[in-house]
């Protein structure tokens, strides 16, 4: 018999977290800062045909860039 339970929520892992935030940003939607929750994350660059950002909080300095995967790019129909 299984232990686990019948009804799960599924955890976000880390890196779901970073490629939703970088996603935000590449759509121009506001996101806290994942370090210290700060509202005034800075977009440093964008570039919407590759996907790829650069992020930058203004209130403890992190920065965070990466590619947006082509399935959160993509506009559903």
């Amino acid at each position: 018999m299984s232990t686990m339970p019948l009804a799960t929520v599924p955890c976000p892992t880390l890196a779901d977290t970073i490629d939703e935030a970088l996603a935000a940003a590449l759509a121009g939607r506001g996101e806290p800062c994942l370090w210290c929750g700060g509202e005034s994350l800075a977009v440093v660059s964008a570039d919407i045909w590759s996907g790829r950002v650069a992020l930058r909080c203004r209130e403890c300095g992190s920065e965070l860039s990466g590619v947006v995967p082509r399935y959160l790019r993509e506009v559903p129909r």
